[in-house]
């Protein structure tokens, strides 16, 4: 028994499962197309997910086999299934490709949705060759492919999106990727550039001018979202700026954590295991519920308690 829960661990390490939390953003097309409750649309959406998911294992694997060496010797990294010898590169191949096949198969009656996660594949095997080295670009890549979630989560249920929804993905990302190279900066120290090539082109000084600046386009254009006068025709209300706090808060709370307690090398976990982060997270997603699909409810408790204040 204890041996097939270590091989289980061992798999889950080795697929990345902790990072299928970043293709939730799948999800978002199907919630501000006001779908969330059609259950063809959410079978769909649950299908892309596990498409992107399965296809980004081959792309997890592929990149550990040729950074093995490297890992190896990663105060982190090294504890990985390949580097740390608890499985070999063969047999991660094979369950990779196993992944890759499956993924690709979810995808197949959704032309579409085939081409995003062939482009996104391609597009990574392309990063893990070669534009892994290329200063900004690498960060680029790894925003774009933020993009391609949404992207995809909205054409395997065939909704359009706002341009600002894309700006702000792409924005907040830039932040996620700057602060994650920031993080291997603190913790390499004179080393990072022989753990990782890139890192010998940036500073923490350019770093943080990095991420200052796409905080603030993170600000500006899920602000602008939310006043988007489309949108507010669409959704029926205007009360969507009410969830600006809560983005806020989870932008200075990220920010905090990478400056003051020298994380972000895995905002995939920062956003599961740290309390700040998550509960803003929550907290925003039940207010855009609330605000996109019972607003009528929301508007009518707003005016009574402010009758209730005036009295």
């Amino acid at each position: 028994m204890k041996t097939i829960i270590k091989r289980l661990k061992t798999l889950s390490h080795l697929i990345r499962t902790r990072h299928w939390v970043k293709n939730t953003l799948l999800f978002a097309p199907l919630i501000f197309s006001l779908n969330l409750f059609n259950i063809p649309y959410l079978i769909y959406t649950i299908l892309a997910f596990f498409s992107f998911s399965f296809v980004s294992v081959f792309i997890y694997i592929i990149n550990d086999i040729k950074d093995i060496e490297t890992d190896a010797i990663h105060p982190v990294k090294s504890k990985r299934p390949l580097p740390s010898g608890d499985i070999t590169k063969k047999n991660a191949f094979f369950i990779g490709l196993f992944f890759f096949i499956l993924g690709i198969s979810l995808s197949i009656t959704n032309l579409k949705c085939l081409i995003i996660v062939l482009i996104y594949f391609f597009m990574n095997l392309l990063y893990t060759f070669k534009l892994k080295r290329v200063v900004i670009v690498d960060i680029f890549v790894i925003a774009l492919g933020f993009c391609l979630r949404v992207l995809m989560g909205a054409v395997a249920i065939n909704v359009n999106l706002s341009n600002w929804m894309l700006l702000a993905t792409f924005s907040v990302s830039l932040i996620l990727g700057f602060g994650k190279r920031r993080h291997e900066l603190v913790l390499l120290k004179e080393d990072a550039s022989g753990h990782r090539e890139i890192l010998g082109e940036y500073s923490k000084e350019i770093l943080d001018i990095m991420i200052t600046i796409s905080t603030g386009l993170t600000a500006i254009s899920y602000a602008l979202y939310t006043m988007d006068p489309d949108l507010i025709n669409k959704f029926g209300t205007d009360s969507l700026i009410y969830t600006f706090p809560f983005v806020m808060y989870g932008l200075y709370r990220y920010l905090y954590i990478v400056y003051h307690k020298s994380k972000g090398g895995s905002p995939e976990e920062d956003l599961i295991t740290d309390k700040g982060i998550l509960i803003a997270v929550l907290l925003w997603g039940i207010m855009i519920i609330i605000l996109l699909y019972f607003h009528n409810l929301f508007r009518f408790s707003s005016i009574f308690l402010f009758k209730g204040i005036l009295c």
